[in-house]
């Protein structure tokens, strides 16, 4: 359960009207945009998409890398390349995400955007992180830490700061880790960006859960789900009183426990998170066990694996989903290298074509002229 916010996934169950909103909004706009501003908008559509619809996310970023490379327009090339990487990420194909991070990051490079260069630097370390490569993880997101510093980017910053701790974490050097997610914590706690400081404190909760310190594991866990009721984030609440739970049935304060599990479970099943309603009947089963209820920690316990049942077959499906589009995806690029060759046999044809005109041109220029001078000596020899 704890590695839950040190990875940092969160499944979502639906989407509130707001992203239908700008999406309608984004579809009405593409109708009549042209040139940069197709771009940008595919590129945006893209991002709704990446949550709704995959499939169509990928034909909106592929849209968007032709059209940039039409147009010329690196930086809507580096943004569509940097989409596509995430798709290939989320499908688990890290190399071929690799390849268009890379090239999307030489070209941020190039034309000086120091902002999606340090976010396409953040999300090489994601991959590597996800490769569990976490030396390798750590010098992309600190580089990616600079940028974002030097820019004043502080949202993006904590984002950055709290990789760098999690890779840490994943090495067993927890004390760089709770360092890390402090700072990322007190910069989310400055400003505007309050609400961001909910991972870096549950984050922090984790470290001191792992090394027994509960009474400050409760402390941060408190604080995080606080955050998560002024943000109005049901399944964020859902995560921090499940690790509430978990935390007291540790120390051995079974009601309270009991109470917070079965809050989280309320949100969990309403929002149909599987993965978390897998690891709070597996809580609560071990909570009844120690209560000695043993019919309560048996159905607990037939719930959790109906759970990780269920989320077993969503994986499964998930796979067959992602091949599918990374099947796509191939298709659609070897259709993009043909239509880039059968461009360029074009362009060859009309290029011999002029050249053809042009010689053919020279060729009745020379002969008129050769005319000229012929029938003028004649006259001069008359």
């Amino acid at each position: 359960m704890k590695r839950v916010f040190l990875i940092v996934v969160l499944i979502v169950a639906a989407f509130n009207c707001q992203a239908f909103q700008n999406l309608d909004s984004l579809e009405n706009v593409l109708q009549t945009a042209v040139g940069k501003e197709r771009v940008d908008v595919l590129n945006k559509l893209y991002a709704i998409y990446n949550r709704l619809n995959p499939t169509k996310a990928l034909e909106q970023s592929i849209l968007a890398l032709e059209l940039a490379n039409e147009i010329s327009y690196p930086n809507g090339r580096a943004a569509a390349l940097n989409n596509i990487g995430v798709i290939y990420k989320n499908q688990g194909v890290y190399e071929e995400a690799l390849e268009y991070y890379i090239e999307s990051l030489r070209i941020s490079t190039e034309i000086n955007d120091k902002e999606a260069q340090a976010s396409t630097l953040n999300n090489i370390g994601t991959v590597y992180s996800l490769k569990r490569v976490y030396d390798k993880a750590l010098i992309y997101f600190i580089e990616s830490y600079e940028i974002f510093k030097s820019i004043d980017a502080t949202g993006k910053l904590v984002d950055a700061i709290n990789n760098i701790g999690n890779a840490y974490m994943e090495m067993g050097r927890e004390d760089l880790a709770l360092d890390y997610y402090s700072e990322a914590m007190s910069l989310s706690e400055l400003g505007s960006h309050s609400m961001e400081a909910s991972n870096p404190l549950n984050n922090v909760g984790n470290v001191y859960f792992y090394r027994g310190d509960y009474s400050n594991a409760l402390i941060y866990y408190e604080r995080a789900l606080n955050l998560e009721k002024q943000s109005g984030d049901k399944l964020g609440q859902a995560y921090a009183m499940s690790n509430l739970g978990s935390t007291y049935l540790e120390i051995k304060q079974f009601n309270r426990s009991e109470e917070y599990l079965n809050n989280a479970l309320t949100i969990a099943k309403e929002a149909g998170a599987y993965p978390l309603l897998r690891e709070i009947y597996k809580t609560l089963s071990a909570l009844y066990f120690k209560k000695r209820d043993f019919e309560s920690a048996y159905e607990a316990r037939i719930k959790y694996d109906e759970a990780k049942d269920f989320v077993f077959n969503e994986e499964s499906s998930r796979m067959m989903a992602q091949m599918e589009v990374a099947v796509e995806l191939q298709e659609k690029e070897k259709e993009l290298q043909k239509l880039k060759k059968d461009q360029q046999i074009q362009s060859l044809q009309l290029e011999n074509s002029r050249i053809i005109v042009l010689l053919a041109v020279m060729g009745s220029i020379i002969l008129l002229a050769a005319g000229i001078i012929i029938f003028r000596l004649k006259k001069q020899n008359e």
